[in-house]
């Protein structure tokens, strides 16, 4: 037991001295680059407004269209960053963080137009090019060589909502839609929004060389709500949709796994 005891001890110091030696290697400035994917999920949903069709005992609201759906897929991103951390006492890390990148996330939240040259009526999508954010780090030095990390950041991009009517199907409406309607009906609408969103993510990180490491990152995005996208419906076929205008609204959110590499000044 005592032999035991002398070589656990032996070991811890061993440990601890070559911990004490290698945790300045991820102290200072460093910059990366990374890439993953982003699995994008939209809560999405329609409602016709402005009712006009009442009769046959029912009022205008038993006309009312309402249509929800959780739709989600997955895309690549590709990053940089730049930040600079610290190593305290026997192994805390503290550090902050800018980044941003490109996403090339769509979600198509809604589509019959492929149902037919005269039969669907719209698509809507949901989109983000771009991202940037900054991030505050705090972690701890589980080897010298290996920091685990969470991470609570701000991050900014613009969404944007859009709904493309299918132009075949209000065109070849025989009703009484004039071709004023259709013309209003057949355009593309959309919605933009690029309010920050809170970005809490965790992940890994090992030193290969005194400067060079590789890293492992996860993090959950809120995203924004987009509401209240305005649709002209005048141009679309009698029966079909209720009302002047519908209205469509957007609450998402994305999972991003990342991989990257990174440079310590």
């Amino acid at each position: 037991m005592r032999k035991l005891t002398t070589a656990l001890l032996a070991a811890a110091a061993i440990s601890g001295a070559a911990f004490a030696e290698g945790n300045t290697a991820s102290s200072g400035f460093y910059l990366g680059a990374n890439a993953g994917v982003a699995n994008t999920n939209v809560k999405y949903s329609f409602y016709n407004a402005n009712n006009i069709q009442a009769g046959n005992g029912y009022g205008a609201s038993s006309y009312q269209q309402n249509f929800k759906s959780d739709s989600g897929k997955m895309a690549g991103i590709f990053g940089a960053f730049a930040g600079y951390g610290m190593v305290v006492g026997q192994g805390a890390y503290f550090g902050g963080e800018v980044y941003g990148g490109f996403d090339s996330s769509k979600v198509a939240t809604y589509d019959d137009s492929a149902s037919g040259s005269a039969t669907g009526y719209f698509k809507s999508t949901v989109k983000r090019t771009n991202y940037y954010g900054l991030a505050a780090r705090v972690g701890y030095m589980v080897t010298p060589s290996t920091l685990a990390y969470i991470r609570l950041a701000v991050e900014a991009g613009k969404w944007t909502a859009q709904v493309v009517p299918n132009s075949a199907t209000i065109t070849a409406s025989q009703n009484t839609q004039t071709p004023a309607q259709q013309a209003a009906s057949n355009q593309t609408f959309s919605k933009s929004k690029n309010a920050l969103s809170f970005a809490p993510g965790l992940g890994l990180e090992a030193y290969i060389t005194k400067n060079m490491f590789l890293r492992a990152e996860y993090s959950y995005l809120f995203g924004p709500k987009i509401s209240g996208l305005d649709q002209n419906i005048t141009g679309f076929p009698n029966g079909i949709a209720n009302g002047n205008d519908m209205l469509h609204s957007y609450k998402i959110t994305q999972h991003q796994f990342k991989i990257g590499v990174g440079y310590k000044f």
